[in-house]
């Protein structure tokens, strides 16, 4: 009777490590498609090779500019101190779930990294911009994010850039531009974060 439960603990055992395989094999092949795992978002596989490109095609043919945002909560670190790390992925979800709540028409929104996502915006201009960011801080400032059993408010650091086809530079080059983006975004976001969080900081000199 022992050995057959031995036999038995062993297969469960195999067959919890195959699953575990199995489950990153997905994971893996879901970043590689250009889907986040944890919200189910585009993620920067995605932002760069699938969003990108024809918005940035569209720019050169209308020679309209583009805006890109990019969105992080503030305080994960506390969040995570407090609550663990399933804490603070119940907050990225969360935030995932208020991005696509507010999603505007033509909007792609992506989970680049971590705690960030981006928001491309097509065919907008600085105004347009500077409208989207104080909508979205203020929507969030009113709203409660599920952590565990508790609800916790949150505030979020913003990044904005413009990206503007001026005839003077010529056609804007997709791979070039995307690595700016990114730069530029990370830079508005991290000041935004050293200023104390709850900031929106605007690079206002175009990408062209």
């Amino acid at each position: 009777m022992s050995e057959e439960v031995n036999e038995l603990q062993a297969e469960v055992e195999r067959l919890r490590v195959e699953n575990e395989k199995l489950r990153a094999s997905n994971r893996r092949w879901m970043r590689i498609a250009g889907t986040d795992d944890l919200t189910g978002l585009p993620n920067k596989v995605c932002f760069s090779t699938v969003f990108l490109p024809p918005i940035i095609a569209q720019a050169n043919e209308t020679g309209k500019s583009f805006i890109c945002i990019i969105i992080a909560p503030d305080k994960l670190g506390d969040i995570n101190m407090r609550f663990g790390r399933i804490g603070g992925d119940e907050i990225v979800k969360g935030v995932a779930t208020f991005l696509k709540e507010t999603v505007e028409e033509g909007e792609k929104i992506v989970h680049v990294d971590g705690a960030n996502f981006i928001i491309l915006m097509p065919d907008a201009g600085d105004d347009s911009g500077k409208r989207r960011t104080r909508q979205l801080r203020a929507r969030s400032v009113s709203r409660h994010f599920s952590c565990g059993e508790d609800a916790v408010g949150l505030t979020l650091s913003i990044g904005t850039v413009l990206v503007d086809p001026e005839p003077a530079s010529g056609k804007l080059e997709a791979k070039a531009v995307g690595e700016s983006i990114l730069q530029r975004l990370s830079a508005a976001l991290d000041l935004a974060k050293q200023q104390g969080g709850d900031q929106i900081v605007e690079d206002d000199k175009p990408i062209s």
